[in-house]
């Protein structure tokens, strides 16, 4: 992807009129929790097993707060006591929201991304959120001066090994979701090496959820599902390998536990 589309694109700027578009997507709610759920059944006794238990937690990027609410749930039902939580967010809208959503979260219209906050979390989500960062290789190095562990799942929206991983021509602005980083499977792993993470558990994923739970998750998108094909569907009902659809064809999801190495344990 060229630099000038990231020299371009004004996230604040999208992010002023994302909120409204957001919420009115009638599967949205249900993603965010659907997606704190499923993390924190696949890595969450990891977290437990190395920290003993999760006395602060944070959701960067966490848009009205269904996730953090729903990921802070699940800590409480298996450590007995819920987290202090918070929702990092630079919408002024998504803020306002969610505080009249769910009062008893603490929602900070910061960008976490920039250095300076003097605070230490446990724990932080970031779900969908380093392919919107110009930069993002400096966002990870400050998040992981703040944060012991990160769950992380970050979209890989390039065209297959195969056929050189070419980004989606729509980005930035263009782009329905204003993402701007596109990565591959090797230049993802390699970003979080590079920027101050160690990768303790992880794993690349056609799609989130199969075609029957689709279509409750994403009923807005039904149709689009329906017309991505008959491989696509026999890959994301196990049927067919997903790591083969995605050297040939693309995109998918990546699922990562990962470990602060500028902050002490």
């Amino acid at each position: 992807m060229g630099n000038n589309i990231k020299d371009d694109f004004d996230p604040l700027g999208f992010y002023e009129s994302y909120p409204s578009k957001v919420i009115l997507r009638p599967g949205y709610p249900a993603r965010a929790q659907y997606k704190s759920t499923m993390m924190w059944k696949l890595f969450g006794h990891h977290i437990l097993n190395s920290l003993g238990k999760i006395d602060s937690y944070a959701d960067i990027g966490g848009c009205f707060g269904f996730g953090a609410n729903a990921m802070a749930f699940q800590i409480f039902k298996s450590q007995g006591a819920y987290p202090k939580t918070k929702v990092f967010e630079i919408s002024e809208d998504f803020v306002k929201i969610g505080r009249q959503l769910f009062p008893y979260i603490d929602f900070v219209q910061k960008d976490i991304g920039e250095s300076g906050y003097d605070h230490i979390f446990d724990l932080i989500t970031l779900f969908d959120v380093i392919e919107h960062i110009p930069n993002p290789n400096l966002f990870l190095m400050n998040v992981a001066d703040i944060s012991k562990y990160a769950l992380l799942i970050t979209p890989t929206e390039t065209g297959g090994d195969w056929f050189g991983s070419m980004a989606p021509k729509n980005q930035g602005i263009e782009h329905e979701d204003g993402h701007i980083n596109f990565f591959t499977p090797k230049s993802y792993l390699l970003l979080l090496k590079n920027s101050g993470w160690e990768l303790i558990d992880g794993k690349f994923i056609l799609s989130l959820a199969n075609i029957t739970s689709k279509n409750v998750l994403m009923p807005e998108e039904h149709n689009k599902i329906n017309k991505k094909g008959f491989l696509y569907k026999l890959s994301v009902s196990g049927i067919v390998p997903s790591s083969l659809y995605r050297k040939i064809w693309g995109g998918g999801f990546h699922l990562g536990l990962a470990k602060s190495l500028g902050c002490d344990l």
